[in-house]
């Protein structure tokens, strides 16, 4: 043994960064570090699900993927930022139906759900997409994700997207437009959907509680129609997560 040899210890985050990416560099790790360094909540719900993360960083093959992956970290990271909320990474991997990304439990006795995806744009189409483009990609993003909704619980969905796109789509008139696609059994949307009818359409739709448009200037749409909703005072933590 070299009595020179001098012997470091590593901090929890710097341990948390070796194992998720066995020393490869990544912009995820960077931010990853900086997201602990500032939260040891978050400290301790990487370490928690270290080898869920891991797995995921290692099958990620494309930065739109990787992206994908940032975006839902980020969201936890916002979420413990609240010492109120509890969080639990994919608590319904282990049944036949996918689920929500995050299972999260408000002052201990009142719990949601929380689905995280993302409106994928290149940079170079961001000024070339036209509005109903836009709408379009929103609707087939949104279609896809119904189905994951959970019943007896409410259940947010968060869709990470460009300020510019942000800013271009109103939410109230656009679920307006969904549905009255849905009721007035418009063949594209059926064709787009997957759904049959309205009925099939309203199974799922009654699940999702709301929308939480995460850029500048977040937007947060409510649905009144779904059973049950977000709880006054879940919709008021959840529409400051994207601004802080």
């Amino acid at each position: 043994m070299n009595p020179y040899k001098i012997a470091v210890k590593m901090s929890k985050p710097d341990d948390l960064i070796s194992h998720l990416f066995s020393g490869q560099s990544s912009p995820l790790a960077t931010e990853l570090y900086q997201w602990m360094g500032s939260s040891t909540r978050f400290t301790a719900f990487v370490e928690t699900y270290r080898d869920k993360i891991r797995k995921k960083i290692r099958v990620t093959r494309e930065p739109e993927s990787l992206l994908d992956l940032r975006g839902e970290l980020e969201v936890a990271y916002h979420l413990l930022n609240d010492r109120r909320l509890e969080v639990e990474y994919e608590p319904y991997a282990n049944t036949q139906k996918r689920g929500p990304d995050f299972l999260v439990t408000y002052r201990r006795n009142l719990k949601f759900n929380v689905e995280v995806t993302r409106l994928r744009v290149e940079e170079n189409e961001v000024a070339e997409l036209n509005l109903p483009r836009k709408s379009e990609r929103f609707m087939r993003i949104l279609l896809s994700k119904l189905g994951q909704m959970q019943a007896g619980k409410a259940n947010l969905l968060v869709i990470h997207t460009r300020n510019e796109l942000a800013q271009a789509i109103q939410l109230d008139g656009l679920m307006q437009e969904i549905k009255t696609r849905a009721e007035k059994k418009e063949p594209s949307f059926y064709q787009m959907s997957g759904y049959v009818n309205p009925a099939a359409f309203y199974k799922d739709f009654l699940h999702l509680s709301g929308i939480l448009l995460w850029a500048e200037g977040a937007q947060l749409w409510i649905n009144k129609q779904a059973r049950p909703g977000l709880d006054v005072k879940v919709m008021r933590v959840v529409s400051s997560l994207a601004s802080q």
